[in-house]
């Protein structure tokens, strides 16, 4: 595991957190790979993903320079599972104050899901490191992310969903933490595929449009 400065420092290096969701244990490593040498420093490994444990420790062995989490997270039992996996942090589709208390409880970040203002203030207020703010792009996009943060003092938010090569720039001008990037970078055709070098070009264009 890694403590929140070092997630912190990750996500200051490369604002952009990584989701691979499907991907084959077996491709996990290549892909992940190419994510890294393209400039990308956290990656994300859903629950949903083919024995996601398996694909957590092989990535995190075979690039000790990756912070690797585990996403998608809904559960108690979830996080231990995270924990077990040796996971750096978590990230959940919602709040959940169990959730949140868990991962406290076993010292791992978590970046909490939420939606409204309400429930970035909730999961803030419960001890989440960040909020992925989700579904961002059907929420509003970075308009939505600039309107909310002044009211509620500025505080880290990860927008998740629809985010990407596109509209990434724009989400950092609204005052995002990072980025949470999927099918724009890590598309499911190519994670089952294994295409590394595509992943490792989206990753490379990605990573040049935010500096």
């Amino acid at each position: 595991m890694t403590d929140v400065g070092g997630l912190r420092l990750a996500l200051q290096q490369m604002p952009v957190i990584g989701i691979i969701r499907g991907c084959p244990v077996e491709h996990v490593i290549d892909i992940g790979s190419a994510a890294s040498a393209a400039g990308i420093t956290v990656i994300e490994i859903t629950l949903d993903s083919p024995q996601p444990d398996v694909a957590l420790r092989n990535l995190a062995a075979a690039c000790p320079a990756l912070v690797v989490g585990v996403g998608t997270v809904r559960t108690p039992r979830d996080v231990e599972f995270a924990v077990e996996a040796g996971a750096s942090f978590i990230v959940t589709p919602m709040f959940s104050p169990a959730v949140v208390a868990t991962a406290l409880s076993l010292d791992l970040p978590i970046l909490a899901g939420a939606s409204t203002p309400s429930e970035i203030w909730a999961a803030l207020e419960a001890g989440a490191f960040a909020v992925k703010v989700f579904p961002a792009q059907e929420l509003g996009g970075p308009a939505y992310l600039k309107a909310i943060r002044g009211p509620l003092g500025h505080p880290p938010l990860v927008p998740t969903g629809g985010v990407g090569i596109g509209n990434g720039p724009a989400y950092l001008e609204a005052g995002a933490l990072a980025l949470g990037v999927g099918g724009s970078v890590f598309p499911l055709q190519s994670l089952v595929a294994g295409d590394a070098v595509h992943v490792g070009s989206l990753a490379a264009e990605l990573v040049r449009s935010l500096q």
